[in-house]
């Protein structure tokens, strides 16, 4: 697992480094102070996971995870704030971020976080999970303003929203009790109508969109 640090405190970035690589599948190939820094590593580089301070010079850490993940240079992005504001946490969920912890957050939660992102799941600290999501972004701007209910099938929705609790198809289809190449093939409508190419995405929409609780 190719990791790349994102912080503008060198002490910070230490820190984390020496956390991250106490797991021998994983390896520090890139550090960056700034949002620019950040920016080129990770278009250079396209680590496997981002881990993004929020406040850098030259640029917001959100605005940069929007770039990053935008442009699908990294699409695994754990934003590490000293901020615990709902506003922030939208913000960095809304940018594409998929995992939001505190830098004062225990060791073990963020290996937990690290986890939890690298299979493809969101994951948000314990003590912001209580919060209100009822804002979200706004529907793609690829379908021309239309709600996610009017794109998609009663049946495509429920499935999105168990691939995005984390199901597998085995699981989602003795769920539904249909067989398990339907349920691949509503994964693949899902990413056809949504122009989304990854498993990650679906999950992010989903939260994007209300549709579950990170």
């Amino acid at each position: 697992m190719r990791i790349l640090i994102v912080d503008d405190h060198v002490v910070m970035r230490s820190g984390m480094r020496a956390l991250l690589e106490k797991n021998k599948d994983t390896v520090v190939v890139d550090e960056a102070g700034t949002a620019t820094e950040a920016v080129n590593l990770a278009q250079s580089g396209r680590p496997d996971v981002v881990f993004m301070d929020v406040e850098l010079p030259g640029g917001s850490g959100i605005g940069a995870t929007e770039e990053i993940v935008r442009n699908r240079w990294c699409d695994k992005v754990v934003m590490v704030s000293a901020h615990d504001s709902r506003s922030c946490v939208e913000s960095a969920l809304r940018a594409g971020a998929l995992g939001y912890v505190l830098k004062t957050s225990a060791t073990d939660e963020i290996l937990t976080a690290l986890e939890e992102v690298c299979a493809g799941r969101s994951y948000v600290t314990p003590e912001l999970r209580e919060i209100d999501w009822e804002a979200r972004a706004p529907a793609n701007r690829e379908s021309g303003g239309r709600k996610l209910t009017e794109r998609l099938s009663p049946r495509e929705l429920e499935v999105l929203v168990q691939i995005a609790e984390g199901l597998s198809s085995k699981a989602i289809a003795l769920q539904l009790k249909v067989s398990h190449r339907t349920v691949e093939t509503h994964r693949t409508n899902l990413m056809r109508k949504l122009g989304i190419r990854k498993g990650s995405e679906l999950v992010r929409l989903a939260i994007r969109e209300g549709l579950i609780v990170a």
